[in-house]
Order: C-alpha cells, then structure tokens, then sequence
C-alpha cells in the first residue's frame, strides 16, 4: 500500500472563510496519517482499530459543532470536505493493492460510518439526525470502483472460497452481517446501477457519466463463476440486461460464462450459454472460440470442439434465421493448443500428430505444442515418439534465472510416465537427458522422480533428489510437494518388504512421521495432502492407530493457526478434523478399526461433506456390519429424488453418488445373502441402471447408430423394472424423440420433471436470466476488445500439466 505521509492538510483556498471546527479536523487528519503510516509499514502486523476510532472522534467532533453552532450551508459544506477526505484517506488505503482481508474489512467499516452516520448511533446526544453536507454524505464513484476492484481480487476472492474470507456487509443497522466477496461486489454493483449514494462530481463540459463499464460486470461475474457459485453469475448478467444504461452482453460475459462450466463439465449449460448468445446477436471472437472449445474438451464433447475449430474457418450459419455467428476468424496457436488438449487427454496420438503438422504449416507451433503434443505421446505410451518430439522441438533457453524452461512440463510428463510404467532407470535417464539440454528440474520434476524413488525403497536416492530440489529451489515453501510425494512413496504397497508384512507398514509410518518432524523443522509446512497420508498409514497400521491420528491433526491444527495469528495468511493450510480430505481418511481408518460411531461423529462434524467423505462413511458403515445407517444416510445424502430436483432446500447438503458409492451398498447387500437384500440391491442397480443412465442419455446431444442401439437396449431393460403408471412411456417417448429428431418438443414438455433445467430460468431476484430475447434492432457489431479479460488471465487456457 502506498504511503499517506504526502496528504496535504489544506481543504479551502487562503483567504476563504475557514469553518471554525477546522483546527480539530486538521488535527484529527495530522493523527490519522500518522496511524495509517505506522499501520502500514508492517506487513505482518494486525489491523488495529485505530483508524476507525479516529473517524468516529471526526464525526463526534462535526456532529457536536453543527448542534452547538447551527453554522450556515456554506461552512458545513467546507466541514464536511474536510471530514470526507478524512475517509478518503482510510478507504483509499484500505483499498489499494496489495489487498489484505482485514484492510479491506476496514475500508467497508469506513463507507459504512460515512454513509450511515446518524442510523448507526452516531452522535446519540443530539436532538436532530446529523450527517455530513451533501455531496459528502455519499461516496466518490472512484472510491466505489476501488473497493470493486478489491473484492474481486484474486487476494480477496480466491478461486476456492473459504468460509472464512468474508467482508462486513454495508447495512444501515448496528447488527454486523457478513458477505461473500463477490456478494460484496454484487451490492457494490448494485449500488452503481442503481447511483443511490454515489456521489459524482461534473460540470457543462464534462457531462456526468451514465454508461457503466464492462469491465465492472465482467469483473462481479468472475467473482462468480471463479467460485462455481452461478447462481450469483446469473444475477449478475440478469441485473446488467435490466439496466438501461448498461453495456451489452458481449464475448467477454459468454467466455466468463463457458469458462466456468466448462470447468465443471457442465454440457448441457455450454449449450445453453452458446444458445444464448446467438439469440443476443453477440458477434464471438476468437477468445470466445477458444473458450467454447476449451469447454466442449474439458465435457469430453471432441466432436463439437473440433466442430468449431472447423467453423472458424468457415462461414457458419444456425438455422434460425439465417443469422451468422461464427465470423470467419484465423485460429491462433491458442486454438491449435485447446483442441491438441483433448486430444492429448484421450492418447490419440495421429489425430494429434495431424493437428500439429497443420499448426506447423501456419507457423503456430510453439513451446505448448511440444508440451501437449509429449503428453499426448506419453497418455498413449509411446515414449519413444515422445523423446523424438523433445529432440526435434525443446525449445532453446530463453527464461531468465529461477524461471521454468519453456518445456519443464514436457521432460517432467515423460519421466512421470516412465516412472508410472516402472521403468525407473529411463526416467533418471530423463533427468540426465535434461542437465545435457540446460532444461532445469523445477519443483513438479523433482516432486515425481522423488516419488519414484520412494515406491521403488530407494530412500538414500530420494533423500539426495530432495537435497537437489531445496538447493535449487528459491524458496522452501515451493517443497511441501515434495515431501508429499516422498511421504506417499514411504506409504505405498509397492514399497513395502512383502516378507516383512505389517512390521515393514509399521516402520514406513515411522519413517512419515519423521519426515513430518523433518519438514517441519526445516520451516516447510505440511499441508492438507501431508496430514491425510500420514492419517491414512495410521490408520492401515493393524491394530489401527485412530486416537493417535486424532491427536496429531489436534496438534498440527494448533500450530497452524499459532503461525497464522496475526497475519492474514490465505487459509489454504485447512489442516483439521473438518477438513473434507484429512475426515475421509479418518474415518476410513474408524472403519478399519471396527468404530461406527466415531466415524459417525466425525462425519457429522464436517461442515460440507462431499462425494469422497460419503463414499468414506458409507464404507465404514458397511465394514461395521452398520448396513441398515449406511442405507439411512445414504437416503438423507444422495438419493436420486433429492439431487436431481430443481430446487434444494436451503441448508440441506446433497451429494451426488457415482459408481463406488452404488457399489459399495450394493456389494453389502449381496453379502447378507438374504432375500430383502437383494431386492434392495437390484432396486439400487435399477435406480443406476435405468434412471441415471435414461438421464444421461436424455441431456446428450448427437447421437449416433451405436448409442442409439443402445439406448433400445436400456428402454428394454427398463421396461422389465416398476415405474410409476404412465412414467416409462414418457421417458421411453422422450428418448426415441431424440432419436428421431425431435430434441425441441421433448425438451420443452411440461409433463416430464425430467426436463426440468438448473435454475436458469429462475432467478432468486425474479428477473429472467436472459431479459428480453432477442433485440431485433440491435445493429452492434463492434468486436470488444479483450484486453481486460487478458489482464486477468481469463484468455488462458491450461496446458494439463499439473503433477499435484
């Protein structure tokens, strides 16, 4: 944050009638900079409340003058400036990169002291409501655009939001209410749309300024979407169609929009988001491609990715209306790389091969093309195609000192891959093979071959790589991936003496629990993967070490948050029994051990429980020989009824169960061996079987021969099971709809809950999502420039190449 020292005290030109309250305000500033100073020259000191203690003596001081002086409009306006760049001061601190959580939280406080003086109990021993002379009781647009611009920051809304980040909602009441980050947006954006408290200064010659930016929506929609919260992106995009004096939806909003649930593998919305924009006549550009085809890589959707890849050098057309929406567009190295993606994700390496020689032909091959391209090679375990690529393609060395070599990724990939297939002496011959090159080892190389090493008990080898990485490391912290691997290598069966038995497990927990010791006297911090491996080899140990695992998540909990007080450290660490990770493996271990209830206990204590936490104590019941609670909680959690409903009760955590889940119950029923639990098992079969799988099919798109054919095959199926009177046929017309063609009428019948999309049409607010339609005499055509979805990193496509 940038110093305040250099404010100057002067609020009125010499010789102007000075307001006789000036002295003590000036007074009142002189300290405040002086608070904000000392405040700000520790980066590890703790917000204090000064400030705000300040800013309410000003006000005290303001309030109890205008009472006792009942002074003119012209002096309360000079006061009031006065004050108001006393809270300039505070909330342009607060608000300035780089963001802090608390220093934020103190900025809110400031525009809510300002703005709510009188509501909030200010200046209780005065007869009449007192607030500051307008313009100043309202805030400064640019002020309102800072702290924007702070609660969609990266530092303060990161892309998995933790409870505990919240800002101090902007209420006229004394209760204290708290906010996401990006609800906090929401309402900062809100209060722009609306200009109720904005305060904006102009003049003939420069007219005030109606039209809202952008980058202002966009930015409240990343904070969204970046935390797949997109109900709050709906209200976002539905509060922009409403306003009048908005900008319209353009590519950016739609590449926010594919973005997101392509990262979800939501199909069935990067549909809908694509139908969209061509009813809002948004003219894509190549950003928006790319992030449509990133979308349909990442559902597993190749066919409609290179579809468009396809297109861009086209001119395509939909079929309503004739209207164009794919412009002819060059596909850019970004395009090529994107597509390369999924290819590399399924091996097929002469699809691949075939795509790259045309990036070549254009001149688009770069560094990421290599890297993809290896992976590719190395998915399908063609390792020598993949070393033949690196010869030909390893791009010189061009980075400056501690930066990655462009293709770090592509020689860390291929040595993983040998590791993986047990062919440890061709991936240490990859390491040699990179010292020749001048290719640097960074932490995700180091991090797989230390692995290796430990699978394979060679422990001296792997000690000696860790040696290597910290030497060549510029910071300790980066390592903590590194010790994970080696305490994974330490743990695994693979490294295990087979003659040895459980004494060899033993040892091997030993060996973690002194690397735990090891790491952190070194100051390199164990983080959630650390603690749930070495929970998890606790809890194989026979008889299973449960209380023992307890105490070291208590203990290492403690020191965590003794290392944190006083510093606003992201909570990313989550070392504790709440954590989704660190409970599952307790709670397998609790399985293990034969304890029900303690699994249970510790189930109940997570605050979100997710697939995995299910999966764990749905399986631990079933080993206590606890099958009738596990099919109660299993009830309660996931079944079909509740997670495929429109509408969730608000509270109520609904999981839903993938195959281990069916299995696991499934499995245990078969093992009673009695006929209510096979009836039991078969209607858990039917309901995988039939209704999950009738769904699947129903919200896919193209369907060939072979699917259709096998689709007739599950409808056979699924007439032999119990429906509800009437409800087979309609599901059964609904598929052979699709199969004939007539996706439109299916989709859009009432009868068949089925159909019933995600929300999208039913904003909490009461808007609908889309507005109005289709503007048929929009005439826009202007191709938006990206540069702001650049500056955020939002034209960044990921390569795949993330080892942890």
């Amino acid at each position: 944050m940038s110093s305040v020292g250099k404010a100057t005290r002067s609020v009125a030109s010499p010789g102007v009638e000075q307001p006789s309250i000036m002295k003590e305000i000036n007074i009142g500033i002189d300290v405040l900079i002086e608070c904000l100073n000392e405040e700000t020259s520790g980066r590890n000191v703790t917000v204090s409340n000064q400030p705000m203690r300040i800013l309410n003596e000003i006000m005290t001081v303001y309030s109890n003058w205008c009472v006792e002086s009942n002074p003119s409009t012209t002096l309360k306006f000079r006061a009031s400036a006065g004050v108001d760049k006393a809270f300039r001061l505070v909330t342009n601190e607060a608000f300035s990169a780089p963001y802090r959580l608390e220093w934020v939280n103190v900025g809110v406080q400031a525009l809510k002291l300002q703005q709510y003086w009188s509501s909030l109990g200010g200046a209780e021993d005065v007869e009449r409501r007192i607030s500051l002379q307008p313009p100043y009781n309202n805030i400064p647009r640019g002020t309102w655009l800072k702290s924007l611009r702070a609660f969609t920051s990266r530092e303060i809304n990161p892309a998995s939001e933790s409870p505990s980040r919240t800002i101090m909602a902007m209420s006229p009441n004394k209760e204290v209410k708290w906010l996401t980050p990006a609800s906090a947006a929401f309402r900062v954006l809100q209060t722009l749309v609306k200009s109720k408290r904005v305060r904006a200064f102009y003049n003939k010659k420069k007219p005030k300024r109606t039209t809202l930016d952008e980058r202002d929506f966009n930015m409240c929609l990343h904070a969204f979407a970046s935390n797949s919260n997109m109900v709050g992106a709906h209200r976002v995009i539905a509060l922009q169609e409403r306003t009048r004096h908005a900008p319209p939806l353009s590519p950016v909003t739609y590449s926010i929009l594919l973005n997101a649930y392509g990262r979800a593998h939501d199909a069935e919305n990067v549909e809908m988001s694509v139908l969209h924009a061509k009813r809002n006549a948004v003219v894509p550009d190549i950003v928006m491609a790319n992030t449509l085809v990133d979308a349909y890589v990442n559902c597993g959707q190749m066919d409609k990715a290179q579809d468009v890849f396809h297109s861009l050098n086209s001119m395509a057309w939909t079929k309503s209306g004739d209207v164009e929406f794919w412009p002819r567009m060059q596909p850019n190295s970004r395009t090529f790389n994107t597509l390369l993606k999924g290819f590399a994700e399924l091996g097929d390496v002469k699809e691949a091969m075939k795509l790259s020689r045309e990036a070549k032909l254009q001149g688009l091959w770069d560094e990421i093309t290599t890297n993809t391209l290896v992976k590719t090679a190395v998915t399908a375990g063609e390792f020598v195609l993949a070393e033949d690529i690196l010869t030909n393609y390893t791009v010189s060395s061009r980075k400056a000192r501690h930066m990655d070599h462009p293709n770090v990724e592509a020689y860390t990939e291929l040595l993983d891959g040998y590791a993986k297939y047990g062919q440890l002496d061709n991936a240490l011959r990859v390491m040699q093979v990179m010292q020749k090159r001048n290719v640097e080892p960074n932490e995700y190389t180091y991090t797989c071959i230390v692995g290796a090493l430990a699978r394979n008990n060679k422990i001296r080898q792997a000690r000696k790589m860790i040696e290597y990485a910290a030497e060549s490391s510029p910071s300790r912290s980066v390592l903590t991936p590194t010790y994970n691997a080696f305490v994974s290598g330490l743990l695994s069966e693979d490294s295990r003496d087979e003659t040895a038995g459980q004494s060899s497990h033993s040892i091997a927990v030993l060996d973690a629990l002194n690397v735990l010791r090891e790491m952190q006297e070194l100051g390199i911090r164990p983080n959630v993967v650390t603690v749930a491996l070495i929970v998890d080899g606790l809890g194989k140990c026979n008889p299973p070490r449960c209380d023992e695992a307890r105490e070291l998540v208590n203990r290492l909990e403690h020191s965590t948050l003794t290392q944190q007080h006083g510093q606003d450290l992201p909570n990313n660490w989550g070392i504790s029994l709440k954590n989704n990770k660190i409970a599952a493996a307790l709670i397998q271990a609790y399985g293990r051990a034969n304890d029900a209830e303690s699994a249970l206990k510790l189930f109940e204590r997570i605050p979100s429980p997710d697939l995995v936490t299910l999966n764990s104590i749905l399986d631990a019941l079933c080993r206590c020989n606890k099958l009738k609670r596990a099919l109660h909680l299993f009830k309660d959690y996931s079944l079909f009824e509740k997670w495929n409903q429109l509408n969730t009760p608000s509270g109520e955590v609904v999981i839903k169960p993938d195959v281990v889940t069916y299995t696991t119950l499934i499995s245990s029923l078969l093992q009673l061996r009695s006929k209510a639990a096979s009836q039991n098992a078969v209607r858990l079969y039917s309901d995988m079987k039939s209704v999950w799988i009738l769904n699947s099919v129903i919200s896919g798109g193209f369907i060939d021969d072979e699917i259709a054919r096998f689709v007739e095959e599950v409808l056979a199926d699924g007439s032999l099971l119990e429906w509800e009177t009437g409800l087979f046929e309609k599901r059964r017309k609904a598929v052979r709809d699709i199969l004939v063609g007539s996706w439109n009428d299916a989709a859009t019948s009432p009868e068949d809950k089925l159909f019933a999309k995600k929300g999208w049409n039913t904003i909490d607010s009461g808007f609908r999502l889309w507005g109005g339609g289709i503007q048929q005499d929009d005439t826009r055509q202007e191709k938006v420039i990206d540069e702001f979805l650049l500056s955020k990193g939002w034209n960044e496509v990921e390569s795949g190449f993330r080892i942890l």
